[in-house]
């Protein structure tokens, strides 16, 4: 699952269910507990409760969420969605398996691995330089959950993936649709009427994927391929087919004809020159003999 991440500055309200909050924003929302808990019941809160715990993507990311965490004095740690299983391994978020850390996450001399067992992540918020760094911890100890709930959903792009960006939601289109929802087909330019013949489409339509095909008038024959398909780029597939008379196609094919038996001529001409010339060379050379003697 590809972890939303949109975020908006202001219209932000503070709700109170229980011991949770959360942070509302147009894009998605950010959710804390006021309970400690350890990194694995943190996450499966998330995932009971939202959508799962908190993935962060950028440091202007970073920054939103400890600007809306409310600072503790006693224990003003928070748990992230950054993780490892060995030592040697790589910090990877939940969810989507992204390896960002940026230049600024980490709290001076941090990660440590002081107990060669720090696998989790958690967030300081608080005043002073390390405000907002992370530091590396074991995953037994309490800390408090930050979760999200994505905003995304099935019908939020007709033809594409949803994906939360700062401020709204961003729709990647499928191949062959456009529009901030994803909601319109690529369309290509209308097909000129042709000359002795007549397009027709399906449904009537001229966008991606349809397809349109040439039927000639009475009398005339069809050059090339009959039906022609609306790409993705908004172009129409192959040279355009045409109708034309059978005299025009008679001329054409003796016309195309005639080319090919001139290239013929041109070639078996070349070929008979080319083992000609060879002939001339091999003769002086034979005419000397290999075999000569010399006595002394």
């Amino acid at each position: 699952m590809i972890v939303g991440r949109s975020l908006i500055m202001k219209l932000t309200l503070f709700f109170l269910l229980g011991s949770s909050l959360a942070v509302t924003t147009l894009g998605w929302t950010y959710h804390y507990s006021n309970k400690t808990m350890n990194w694995t019941e943190a996450r499966l809160y998330c995932q009971s409760n939202y959508t799962d715990m908190v993935v962060i993507q950028s440091q202007i990311e970073n920054d939103y969420l400890v600007s809306y965490l409310p600072e503790r004095q006693g224990s003003p740690y928070y748990w992230i969605g950054i993780t490892k299983n060995h030592m040697n391994e790589t910090w990877t978020w939940i969810g989507n398996n992204s390896t960002w850390v940026g230049n600024e996450s980490w709290a001076e001399n941090e990660p440590n691995n002081n107990h060669s067992t720090e696998f989790c992540v958690e967030i300081y918020i608080k005043k002073g330089k390390n405000r907002g760094k992370w530091n590396d911890e074991k995953c037994s100890h309490g800390k408090r959950p930050v979760c999200y709930k994505a905003q995304c959903n099935a019908t939020s792009c007709g033809r594409g993936t949803c994906q939360e960006a700062i401020k709204n939601i961003t729709c990647l289109c499928e191949t062959g649709f456009k529009g901030d929802r994803c909601q319109t087909a690529v369309e290509c330019p209308h097909l000129p009427q042709p000359d002795n013949g007549d397009f027709s489409c399906l449904g009537g339509n001229q966008t991606f994927n349809s397809t349109c095909q040439l039927k000639c008038h009475l009398g005339f024959l069809l050059m090339g391929s009959a039906s022609v398909t609306c790409g993705a780029t908004g172009a129409w597939s192959g040279p355009r087919p045409i109708c034309t008379s059978y005299k025009q196609a008679l001329l054409a094919v003796a016309g195309c004809g005639a080319l090919s038996a001139f290239c013929c001529i041109c070639f078996c001409w070349m070929k008979r020159r080319k083992r000609k010339k060879l002939t001339q060379v091999r003769q002086p050379e034979e005419a000397i003999s290999p075999s000569s003697e010399v006595h002394g």
